[in-house]
């Protein structure tokens, strides 16, 4: 496997919020520890089956199935049918017996990998005069002694603005990156309201308005800016 794939634990015994579990090999089982058997990914809830799902590796791609689960397994909040199997794709919510598991599946290949390398220079620069740095497993931003966390889509379009600093992002690369599961096919515009856009840049800035500044440009976008940047 020539990629870097993993879970992020959002919610499940006995792991913590932010934990990452890595997907070493082409078949994992996840379910809850029994007294013959353990799987390989194992949760403490009486509701999760002692062999729940499976995260499968094939010809390239992740996918998760079923194993006639009593309380069902499920892909952004959809239940696959009894022994069902679904593809995955980086950002998938994974969730087992309801809600009570909440799973957050994050693939990097290596040309991914290398997209994100700008990304990473720009934070390591801004480290370096004791500024801020992003913690992509614990979707969490740093700034001296102060640490804020955002949930999933927050963090995404966050990364996103920070990644073109001072840069114009329009709303249809913010839509992209930040719900690539409503894309059904490539470089297809996801179907997001204006209400959940502001919504979301609404919270974003709630969060950082102490640290950064998000301007809207004439309905069409946004650029970020450090409060330092935007005092000069």
């Amino acid at each position: 496997m020539d990629q870097s794939s993993f879970l992020m634990v959002e919610r499940g015994n006995p792991y913590e919020r932010g934990d990452v579990i890595p997907l070493t090999r082409s078949m994992m089982i996840l379910g809850r520890k029994g007294s013959q058997s353990e799987p390989d990914i194992s949760f403490d809830n009486v509701y999760v089956s002692r062999q729940h799902a499976a995260l499968l590796y094939r010809s390239g791609r992740f996918s998760i199935k079923d194993l006639n689960s009593k309380h069902g397994t499920y892909i952004n909040q959809q239940r696959l049918e009894p022994g069902g199997e679904a593809p995955l794709q980086h950002g998938d919510s994974v969730a087992l017996a309801g809600d009570l598991i909440v799973l957050s599946f994050s693939i990097l290949s290596m040309e991914e990998t290398m997209d994100l390398t700008p990304l990473f220079r720009q934070l390591a620069a801004v480290e370096s005069s004791g500024g801020m740095t992003l913690n992509p497993y614990k979707q969490e931003l740093l700034y001296g002694d102060e640490v804020y966390t955002f949930s999933e889509k927050e963090y995404k379009c966050l990364e996103l603005l920070l990644h073109h600093q001072g840069q114009f992002v329009s709303k249809e690369q913010l839509k992209l990156h930040v719900w690539p599961e409503r894309s059904y096919e490539p470089d297809e515009i996801p179907d997001v309201s204006s209400e959940e856009m502001n919504a979301l840049i609404y919270r974003v800035r709630k969060k950082t308005r102490n640290i950064l500044s998000i301007e809207s440009i004439r309905g069409k976008g946004y650029i970020l800016q450090s409060q330092d940047e935007k005092e000069v």
